[in-house]
C-alpha cells in the first residue's frame, strides 16, 4: 500500500530549518574554532544562501535552548551567527499553525468546515511572531500618538535600528548582572519556562513506567501514544474547534458507545491527517519502544522543533539520533521534505534546494 502523503504545507520561500546543535557548530566556526575543518565551508555555504534568499527560520525553541545557556559569552556569539543568518526570521507560533493543520484534517476528514481553510502566513520576524503568532515590533508615539515613520526617513532608520536590537538582546538573552534588576523591576522569572518542560517531561515518563509493567504491540502503543498527543497536547484547541463548527466527533468518527473500539480507525486517520501531531506522535513511538531509554528535556524539544518544521521547511538539519527516527517513520518522504543527516552534505543540499527555485 502506498504511503499516505500529508497536505503539502511548504511555504514559498526556500527555507532550511538548523537544529540548535548545528547552529552551535556554525558559532564556533564562526569564531575561527570550528570542531571539524568542514564546519568553515558549510558556514561559509549558508551565509551564501542566506544572502541568496534562503530562509533559515528560528523557532521558539532556539529562543529556549539558547536561554539555557549559561555562559553570556557563549549566548552572545551563538545569537550574533543566528542573528546574521535566520535575519530574525521565525516560524510562527505553534498553536496558530496547528489550529490551522486542524481545520484542515477536520475539513478532509468530517466535511467542516465546508471550505477548505485559508492558510496562514507561517514565515515572519522576531520572537513575538514564533511566541503568539504576531509580530510585535516597536511602534514610535508623540503626543498626539502614533508617529508615522515612513514620513521621516531618519526616524524610520532609526526605528529599524533599535527593533534589531531589541530582537538580538531577545536572542542573547541579559547578561548575570543584569539578572537581579530583571527580576526586580520586571518580574523576569525564566524558570517558569522550565517548570512547564518538566511538567511535560514527568508526563512522558510516566507512562515509560506504565509501560514497563504493560507491555503491547507496537501498533497498539502507536494508537495510545496518539490519543496522549491529542488529549494532553491539543484538547482545549480541538474542543474550541468541535464547538465552532458544531460538530459532534463522537458521530464523526462513528463511535457506537455499545462497542468502544468502533470510531477508532476514523479517529486515528483524522490525527493522522495533522501533519505535527503524526510526525510528533512516530517520534515518541520509536522512544518509547526502547524501555531501556530514559526521556530527556533535550528529546521534547527536539520533537517541538520537528513537529513544526517539517511540514513547512524544504530542508532539515536534525542531530543524528532524531535524524534516525525520522528515516524509520518516513516522515521526510511523507512530508516531501529533504532531511539532512550528516552536516557535511549541506552545502551540496542548499545549491539543490537554490536550483528548484
Amino acid at each position: 500500500m502506498a504511503e499516505e502523503q500529508f497536505p503539502d504545507f511548504h511555504v514559498s520561500t526556500p527555507s532550511v530549518y538548523l537544529d540548535q546543535w548545528v547552529w552551535i557548530r556554525l558559532a564556533r566556526a564562526a569564531n575561527g574554532s570550528p570542531r571539524e575543518e568542514s564546519d568553515l565551508d558549510v558556514l561559509a555555504a549558508v551565509r551564501r544562501a542566506s544572502a541568496a534568499g534562503i530562509v533559515f527560520p528560528l523557532s521558539l525553541t532556539h529562543y529556549f535552548e539558547t536561554s539555557k545557556i549559561t555562559d553570556p559569552r557563549q549566548r552572545f556569539d551563538l545569537a550574533r551567527v543566528m542573528a546574521s543568518v535566520s535575519r530574525y526570521r521565525t516560524l510562527r507560533s505553534r498553536q496558530v499553525l496547528i489550529r490551522h493543520q486542524v481545520l484542515h484534517a477536520m475539513h478532509e476528514c468530517f466535511g467542516r468546515p465546508t471550505f477548505r481553510p485559508r492558510r496562514p502566513q507561517v514565515l515572519g520576524t522576531g520572537v513575538m511572531w514564533a511566541a503568539t503568532g504576531e509580530h510585535g515590533a516597536f511602534a514610535l508615539y508623540g503626543r498626539v500618538g502614533n508617529v508615522d515613520v515612513d514620513t521621516v526617513p531618519e526616524l524610520r532608520s532609526w526605528l529599524g535600528h533599535v527593533n534589531q536590537y531589541a530582537e538580538f538582546q531577545m536572542l542573547a538573552g541579559p547578561r548575570d548582572e543584569e539578572i537581579a534588576d530583571l527580576r526586580s523591576r520586571y518580574g523576569y522569572q525564566p524558570e517558569a519556562a522550565l517548570q512547564a518542560t518538566h511538567s511535560r517531561l514527568e508526563w512522558e515518563e510516566l507512562y515509560s513506567q506504565i509501560l514497563a509493567d504493560e507491555p503491547i504491540s507496537r501498533q497498539e502503543l502507536r494508537v495510545r501514544i496518539q490519543a496522549r498527543e491529542m488529549a494532553h497536547e491539543h484538547f482545549n484547541l480541538l474542543i474550541e474547534l468541535l464547538t465552532e463548527y458544531r460538530l459532534d466527533l463522537h458521530r464523526a468518527i462513528g463511535l457506537d458507545p455499545a462497542k468502544p473500539r468502533s470510531g477508532r480507525q476514523r479517529m486515528v486517520r483524522f490525527a493522522d491527517r495533522i501533519p505535527s501531531v503524526r510526525i510528533a506522535v512516530d517520534l515518541k513511538t520509536e522512544l518509547f519502544r526502547n524501555p531501556t531509554r530514559a526521556w530527556k528535556m533535550s528529546a521534547l524539544h527536539d520533537i517541538d522543533a520537528l513537529s513544526e518544521a517539517l511540514p513547512y521547511c524544504h530542508v532539515v538539519v536534525p542531530d543524528a539520533d532524531m535524524a534516525d527516527l525520522l528515516s524509520r517513520s518516513k516522515a521526510g518522504q511523507r512530508s516531501g521534505t529533504r532531511i539532512v543527516k550528516r552536516l557535511q552534505a549541506l552545502p551540496a543540499e542548499l545549491t539543490a534546494l537554490r536550483e528548484r527555485f
